[in-house]
């Protein structure tokens, strides 16, 4: 279905890589010498401990003293603005805004270097905090900053500060500090330091000590956090927050088999949310009124003196949306059409005699380059309206368009439902979720499963051990070229999920495993994470690391042919576990781990798992599964993941390892019912884990699933490592002579397993191997 149009294409002035990457909120945190902004800045990182969060001190670019100046070094002012090296801090933020990692020096007080010590390696992060005493002086950093602190203490307090501060830490004298704090440090806070303090967004009176503050900071910090990119850097750009609701309205205005008679009517319904939330951004009065009743109610009056531009052709789909917000509201039309080759604009315009007295809602439901929006907000400019009284209403933006506008109109308003990926070939809004849901539906699809081929170096090295083989490269790459080349196999799966080494390696033949899996319709996917750590505060529960470079990492990995990842939190029960710490920790790793996916074209396996670990019955376990998924859900909608492009990979519900064993159809029912109470059908499909459950076992429970007549809005398949390679690995022990058959054993598992996701697995395939159980406690790999 085609979208709605604007006028005529029009060349964009930014490009799409300007917005690509996302944007870290950037603090900068200024005040006096020893006045408390390094206790500052710990105490917001402590808070932030769930963000990345770099810290970048002035200090470090100090200018290396000449011999000349080391000669004097008592007469040098190191609290003068020249003494700093502002053109490499510069560069230093610029690349950490562009997702680069840099080399940060570090100043050496003694020598009065700043290369002498190695340099300290600092990664892109989601939170930059620049600290130091004159952060705030030259406009060039001051302008990168989302959040500006000053730090306001007591000069008697910083002195006595900085005196046990130089003496200690840079081995200077009492009387060597206090003479340079005579003759510089005073003057040039007076001079340089203070004067900066009008440009604080938040000041903190008595620094680390009010707690008050620093906590109201963060809270805002987080709420930036939560925002999206665009509008950390433009204080004028409003996007609706997502829900479930509006996620869905968009899905069905960009899906192409959708009526016209539901696209009309669910776009009208987007409409009129943008139009109700722009109109809260006007002005009101207080007002008092006289109820029926007699009482007095103190409230609020409408704005009177507004008035709706529409841009011809699209803008006018907004028409009806303002008219039934606002009764009787005067409504203007601007048509902007390019003429001929030579880019000049013709404007028609019927505007209200009186719009220069008016707030003005500019309707256009597509911000695509911005070129029309700044022709048109031009016109309302020479028409004598005021910048801050245009309100620009949008159903969809382009980070392009975005920037042209923001940037030529800072005082404008934009309010939009939904900011898009970016423009194409022909300059056309990209709605940048289509490769997502079509990849995530087919690796969903009924039949199909997938292979989790991604046991790291390690663990794959105990599999190799167990059939006495060593854990070469060698034998690692003859393991997976087994498993990619199977005859038939790769038939009954939709994705392999490889492990970064086997992303890049290639068969015998030199082809590589990429090319392999997608000749034979099989998509290939990543393990992103980088393992689990023991999360401080609790009883041996753990979280997941891998968010340093995630992002650079998705990218590259998208660009090996790499379509889905997976990332793979780890919880488990126990008699106060999991924790409410563990559960809300875990929830929102996953759910960061799935947006930073689906920015770079990946597909996010989410994979909440429980461990069985323990003697706890089957409802215990049904309890724990539904408490996890329903804060993993929550976490992706506020994260404002799409779910049509995620998958699930969840735990069977079981009782634990150690309590006696239930039937497939118990286990079956409990499992779909956790998943109906929790899962929405958003979802295109749930691929299990197999927990360590026999390959058998884990596909007869697969299979009691697909046979329980329910509603199960989503397909239910496998993710399965172990539970599809124990066979394989040991039919194959390493020996050449081995293959063929090896890949037999392969070929029936897969094949037992598709019929289980269609509740057709009649049993039988199972060998010797197959029954064995693949219990380890608290698996790691």
């Amino acid at each position: 279905m085609e979208q709605p149009r604007t006028a005529e294409i029009e060349q964009p002035t930014t490009s799409i890589d300007d917005s690509f990457h996302k944007q870290p909120f950037i603090i900068g945190v200024a005040g006096g010498a020893a006045s408390g902004k390094t206790t500052v800045c710990d105490l917001i990182i402590e808070q932030l401990r769930d963000q990345r969060v770099v810290l970048v001190n002035q200090d470090s670019f100090y200018h290396t003293l000449t011999p000349e100046e080391l000669t004097k070094v008592h007469e040098y002012n190191f609290d003068h603005p020249d003494a700093f090296d502002t053109e490499k801090l510069l560069r230093v933020v610029e690349k950490l805004k562009q997702g680069q990692a840099v080399d940060i020096p570090k100043y050496n007080f003694k020598s009065y270097k700043n290369d002498v010590f190695p340099l300290r390696r600092v990664n892109p992060s989601d939170v930059i905090i620049l600290e130091g005493i004159l952060i705030f002086h030259d406009p060039r950093v001051r302008d990168l900053m989302n959040m500006k602190i000053f730090v306001d203490t007591d000069a008697d307090v910083r002195l006595a500060r900085r005196i046990r501060r130089d003496t200690a830490e840079k081995g200077r004298d009492i009387g060597m500090v206090l003479d340079q704090y005579s003759k510089f440090v005073k003057a040039a806070f007076d001079d340089f330091i203070l004067p900066t303090k009008k440009y604080a967004d938040v000041i903190i009176p008595r620094g680390g000590d009010n707690h008050v503050a620093i906590d109201l900071i963060v809270q805002h910090i987080r709420t930036k956090l939560g925002q999206h990119d665009l509008c950390k850097i433009y204080p004028n750009l409003y996007v609706i927050q997502s829900t479930f609701q509006i996620r869905g309205m968009h899905t069905l205005i960009r899906d192409a088999h959708t009526t016209k008679h539901d696209f009309v009517f669910y776009a009208d319904r987007l409409i009129r949310l943008v139009v109700e939330h722009g109109l809260g951004h006007l002005p009101f009065t207080e007002k008092q009124v006289l109820t029926p009743t007699g009482s007095v109610y103190s409230g609020v009056d409408f704005c009177k003196r507004l008035c709706g531009v529409s841009v011809i052709r699209s803008g006018e789909s907004m028409e009806n949306a303002l008219r039934a917000c606002c009764k009787g509201i005067k409504i203007g039309k601007i048509l902007i059409h390019r003429e001929g080759d030579n880019g000049q604009q013709l404007i028609y315009e019927k505007l209200p005699l009186d719009i220069a007295e008016r707030h003005v809602l500019l309707l256009d439901p597509i911000l695509g380059t911005g070129n029309s929006a700044v022709q048109a907000i031009s016109l309302l400019l020479k028409k004598g309206v005021p910048e801050s009284n245009i309100l620009f209403l949008n159903l969809i933006s382009a980070p392009q368009g975005v920037h042209v506008v923001c940037k030529r109109f800072p005082r404008i308003k934009i309010v939009t439902s939904e900011i898009e990926i970016g423009l194409n070939d022909d300059f056309r809004v990209i709605p940048g979720m289509e490769e997502l849901i079509k990849n995530a539906k087919y690796i969903a699809t009924p039949g199909k499963g997938i292979l989790a081929a991604d046991e790291s170096t390690g663990t794959i090295g105990k599999r190799l051990s167990s059939i006495n083989v060593d854990n070469i490269e060698a034998n690692r790459q003859a393991l997976r070229e087994l498993l990619f080349t199977s005859p038939n196999a790769l038939t009954y799966l939709s994705g392999v999920i490889l492990f970064e080494e086997t992303l890049y390696q290639k068969t015998t033949d030199g082809k590589p495993f990429v090319e392999v899996l997608q000749e034979n319709n099989v998509v290939p996917g990543i393990k992103v994470d980088k393992g689990i750590v023991e999360l401080a505060g609790t009883k041996g529960e753990t979280t997941t690391q891998g968010f340093d470079s995630l992002g650079a990492r998705c990218a590259q990995y998208y660009k090996a042919g790499a379509r889905f990842a997976k990332w793979r939190a780890v919880l488990k029960i126990g008699p106060t576990e999991p924790s409410e710490l563990s559960i809300q920790q875990n929830a929102q790793g996953l759910a960061r781990y799935a947006i930073i996916c689906q920015e770079n074209g990946l597909v996010p396996i989410v994979e909440p798992e429980i461990l069985t670990d323990g003697n706890h019955d089957i409802k215990k376990c049904a309890a724990a599964t539904e408490t996890v998924l329903a804060a993993v859900y929550r976490a992706l909608n506020d994260h404002h993941v799409l779910l049509e492009g995620t998958l699930l990979k969840p735990n069977m519900v079981t009782p634990g390892s150690d309590s006696p064993k239930v039937a497939a159809e118990v286990i079956a029912e409990y499992t779909v019912t956790a998943l109906r109470r929790t899962v929405p059908p958003a979802v295109p499909g749930i691929v299990f884990l197999s927990g360590g459950q026999s390959e058998e076992e884990a596909t007869v429970n697969l299979n009691a699933m697909n046979k329980l007549e329910v509603l199960k809005p989503w397909t239910l398949s496998f993710s399965f490592g172990r539970a599809l390679q124990q066979s394989t690995l040991k039919t194959w022990g390493g020996k050449i002579e081995n293959v063929g058959k090896a890949q037999e054993a392969f070929l029936t598992r897969c094949k037992a397993n598709s019929d289980a996701t269609l509740g057709k697995y009649a049993g039988g395939s199972a060998s010797g191997a197959a029954s064995e159980s693949l219990f380890v406690s608290g698996y790691k790999y």
